[in-house]
């Protein structure tokens, strides 16, 4: 088995392909392929795996979206992303996690990816989760961080006592029992259903305002991705809610001579302004404004012809940007019959409402953190615009690759350099992972890492952009997993910024 630990280097193979944002979850999509699952069967492993190795980060009372290619080229999407519910009222209380909570969407989702793509069953699918639930997680520096962020009450209490009454530190063990046990219950009865009824319930009495039927009604449909056919490939992006349209758009309006241009300040420039300009439009991409209008009025090729146009010598003013960074982690896998998929899912910030199902262990998300202003304004019934992104691109000689990050708005920014990165150099993935990268912040500043070259930042500081000066692997710039093939080779990059691994074999 050839493997790549949070590296930015390439793991190859000829039977599969996977990554991940923690090495458990990464050897259980590796352990599902190797027991005839394909690229969905691995995600769904590797995501059920996170719910246990990275309960700050995700869980079945989140969100979860996935964007896989089949062996026949047919590209397909499914967004769990639950809407606010009816008794919704967005507090005005920064400390009321709870009132932010909305449905769940991610049961909906694994559910669908079951029934329509998956060829194992939930008990295998969800055997690693549940034996690693068992057995426990090494805490690591970031887990570490915000288990000790929590501050006293019923949800630190209850996680302490699963854990010998206090909440381990960087090197012991995490043990979530009740969680795997809720998992097992879901694999035997064969759907999600008396286990998120518990999870709701228990919730509720937490000041959640989701109800069981709302959270039981909820659906996650197959459907077609989003498309930009650019320089020879074609980019695929997650439908309406997920602010992926943003990256698609950033592409086609730099436009192909700008991603082959030699010039790397020149390059660098037109990518932060075609940003700029993908950014402002999405202010109209919201649930209260037809977003499937609005993202297909994004990716006409007139109107980015025009943003392309309009792009200066010097550095434009964007549109301020939230500086919420929430938790988030992807997955991402190649088969040996040719389906690729990416997965990424989240309960929105560390440890999401902070509410916690005695019964199930399921954690309560907050993702109407999500909700801004104007057309994304909070109200009952609406998603929020999604910061969970997945990407996949394909090319005729190439191959295809899907990928994603954690990053919050950071998302679209960083799979937008991914993506540039791949279409110049298509035959060596991993240095479009490991490129450092910049991150637009609002008006005329970016942060930027500091492993850029001298060069190019005089050049864009020359070119009027204001730098924020960031470590040279930052976190905050996500942490991409890419899997792909290409020419009969399977193929899984980790990120180097944070503990992501890739494996293939």
């Amino acid at each position: 088995m050839s493997l790549a630990y949070g590296s930015g280097r390439l793991a190859a193979g000829t039977r599969g392909a996977v990554g991940a944002g923690h090495p458990a979850s990464a050897l259980a999509g590796a352990a599902t392929l190797a027991a005839g699952g394909n690229a969905l069967d691995a995600c769904v492993a590797m995501a059920a795996a996170d719910w246990i190795a990275m309960p700050d980060m995700c869980g079945p009372g989140g969100d979860l979206f996935a964007l896989w290619r089949d062996r026949s080229g047919k590209v397909y999407a499914v967004n769990g992303g639950g809407a606010a519910p009816a008794g919704y009222a967005h507090p005005t209380d920064p400390e009321n996690r709870a009132g932010l909570c909305l449905v769940p969407g991610a049961p909906a989702a694994i559910e669908t990816l079951l029934r329509g793509g998956c060829t194992l069953d939930r008990e295998t699918l969800f055997a690693p989760a549940i034996g690693l639930a068992e057995r426990g997680t090494i805490v690591g520096a970031r887990l570490d961080r915000h288990l000790q962020a929590l501050r006293d009450g019923s949800f630190r209490r209850d996680l302490a006592a699963a854990n010998g009454g206090r909440l381990p530190k960087v090197g012991e063990t995490l043990k979530l029992p009740v969680l795997g046990g809720s998992l097992a219950r879901w694999a035997a009865d064969g759907a999600p259903e008396r286990e998120l009824e518990r999870a709701v319930v228990d919730w509720r009495s937490d000041g959640v305002a989701v109800t069981a039927s709302e959270a039981l009604a909820e659906r996650a449909e197959r459907s077609d991705a989003l498309s930009l056919p650019v320089g020879g490939w074609t980019i695929y992006g997650q439908p309406p809610m997920s602010q992926a349209v943003a990256t698609l758009c950033s592409i086609g309006i730099a436009g192909p001579d700008a991603v082959r241009d030699a010039d790397t300040a020149y390059r660098t420039h037109m990518a932060v302004e075609s940003y700029k300009a993908a950014f402002a439009r999405l202010q109209e991409f919201a649930d209260g404004n037809d977003p499937h209008r609005a993202a297909a009025a994004m990716l006409e090729a007139p109107t980015m012809r025009a943003s392309r146009e309009a792009i200066g010598p010097r550095a434009g003013q964007g549109p301020a940007m939230l500086r919420n960074y929430g938790e988030t982690t992807q997955v991402s896998a190649a088969d040996a019959e040719g389906n690729v998929c990416t997965l990424i899912h989240s309960l929105y910030r560390p440890f999401g409402a902070r509410v916690l199902s005695a019964r199930t262990g399921w954690i309560a998300n907050d993702r109407g953190a999500s909700f801004t202003t104007g057309l994304n304004a909070p109200a009952p019934g609406r998603r929020p615009r999604h910061t969970l992104v997945g990407l996949l691109m394909s090319h005729p000689e190439y191959g295809a690759y899907a990928f994603g990050t954690p990053g919050a708005q950071a998302q679209t920014q960083t799979t937008l350099q991914v993506a540039m990165g791949l279409m110049r150099d298509p035959l060596h993935p991993e240095l479009a992972v490991a490129a450092p990268r910049w991150s637009f912040i609002g008006g005329d500043q970016i942060a930027v890492e500091a492993s850029l070259p001298t060069p190019l930042l005089d050049e864009l500081s020359a070119r009027g952009h204001r730098l924020a000066l960031r470590p040279p692997a930052d976190w905050l710039m996500g942490s991409v997993t890419l899997a792909g093939f290409r020419d009969g080779i399977r193929i899984a990059v980790a990120d180097h910024r944070r503990e992501a691994l890739a494996l293939a074999f």
